[in-house]
């Protein structure tokens, strides 16, 4: 399954993917920009702003009308972070023209309306509409105030956030509150349209009878400018291993365990950490759950993720308190056990399945098979979800064990009601 490829403008690449498989057509537009503190919570904004309103509807009731009138055709937007990039993420969803009245009508009105919200926002005095910008920026403030509310998630972030405290990668994706307070309308909808006319945009669609959408996106008041080129992530080389312990009024006490990479996305032994990390902690039957958790009774939860753009593998537990000691001695030991090549054939069948399987399991999804692409974009290497299960099956034992060579322990953060032993 590959993605035939269409240049819209400078810098805005159309990658399509025509398939009887689904009865919807799925249009994802990404837009490119550097993780920063000057731009980070703009960009998080901006989304929670656009879909507000657009040129032709410019309330979030008028547009929603429009999109019930089209059979229910669902639009939106947000906000991601892929290594040490922010990018905003429009979407649109719609009932594939051959199963509907006059569906090929609705189609173009339905992607009419998508290229407003884009590149034609409702606004008033050339700017975000002041009501809707308001609005969007204490609904902000609250989502990035909530975050202490959901403890692994505060734990996770605060363990990254001091892990790459000199880094891009250690800013929130929403931004901190002190930059949302201080946004106003015009700077940010200056922002935006720099945007538009010299970031890097790709647009993906997935779906039956594809041809209208070079021609409807290719329409979109385009005015490109010189591209701009994005920095590359940084990499930090020298590691110095820190503790941090931060006290809440909990129950249950968060572990996290953030380890530096010597592979990213485009390195020679990537799949061999990729592996590495499915053994390690990304299945029940991994060395973390069964030793950690099963047989030392130590954890409610525990696994690990890879951020293969920034090159970064995040253990987490939810743990009992006073057990944070022996729950970091036994992660490392089962790293250390992979490092040492000490793995079953069992453990490598089972990964390489259970990855396979969950991109097998993707491709029913035309969201999914849109969104595994957005690393490859970052990194101008788009990979075929094939491509990735042949490299992921040949994996070897040696492979594993090289990848996992370079895992450096960079933090220990745990969130408890005490202060764990030092």
């Amino acid at each position: 399954m590959d993605f035939t490829f269409r240049k819209i403008a400078e810098g805005v690449n159309l990658y399509l993917y025509e398939t009887d498989k689904f009865a919807t057509v799925t249009v994802k537009v990404f837009i490119q920009n550097s993780l920063a503190p000057k731009t980070a919570a703009a960009n998080a904004l901006i989304p929670m702003v656009l879909v507000q309103g657009t040129k032709s509807y410019p309330t979030r009731m008028s547009l929603a009308r429009e999109m019930e009138s089209l059979y229910g055709c669902v639009l939106g937007a947000d906000i991601d972070k892929i290594g040490e990039r922010q990018v905003i993420e429009f979407y649109f969803d719609i009932v594939a023209p051959s199963l509907i009245p006059n569906g090929r009508q609705a189609f173009r009105e339905g992607m009419a309306a998508f290229g407003e919200l884009i590149a034609e926002p409702a606004v008033e005095g050339g700017v975000f509409c002041h009501d809707h910008f308001h609005k969007e920026k204490t609904n902000l403030i609250k989502m990035v105030d909530g975050l202490i509310n959901n403890k692994q998630a505060y734990a996770v972030w605060q363990a990254v956030k001091n892990m790459c405290r000199d880094e891009p990668f250690g800013l929130y994706k929403y931004g901190e509150r002190v930059q949302i307070e201080q946004l106003e309308p015009v700077p940010v909808y200056e922002h935006y349209r720099q945007m538009l006319q010299s970031n890097p945009i790709d647009i993906f669609a997935v779906g039956p009878n594809l041809r209208d959408v070079p021609e409807l996106i290719s329409s979109w008041p385009w005015e490109r400018a010189a591209v701009k080129e994005l920095p590359p992530v940084v990499v930090k080389e020298d590691v110095n291993e820190q503790e941090i312990w931060e006290t809440q009024d909990v129950q249950q006490a968060v572990l996290v365990m953030g380890y530096r990479t010597a592979q990213r996305y485009l390195s020679p032994d990537y799949y061999g950490l990729l592996v590495a990390n499915g053994i390690l902690g990304a299945f029940p039957h991994s060395k973390l759950f069964i030793n950690v958790r099963e047989k030392a009774s130590l954890a409610y939860y525990i696994d690990s993720s890879l951020e293969g753009s920034k090159g970064l593998l995040i253990v987490t537990a939810g743990i009992a308190p006073q057990t944070d000691r022996q729950a970091v001695d036994i992660v490392r030991r089962q790293i250390a056990e992979i490092q040492d090549g000490s793995i079953t054939d069992d453990e490598l069948a089972r990964t390489k399945a259970g990855l396979i399987s969950g991109i097998k399991k993707m491709l029913d999804d035309p969201g999914a098979i849109i969104d595994r692409n957005l690393i490859g974009i970052v990194h101008n290497e788009l990979r075929s979800p094939q491509t990735v299960m042949d490299r992921i099956a040949s994996v070897t034992k040696e492979q594993v064990q090289q990848g996992a060579q370079g895992l450096k322990l960079d933090t220990i953060y745990c969130l408890s009601g005490q202060k764990g032993e030092t």
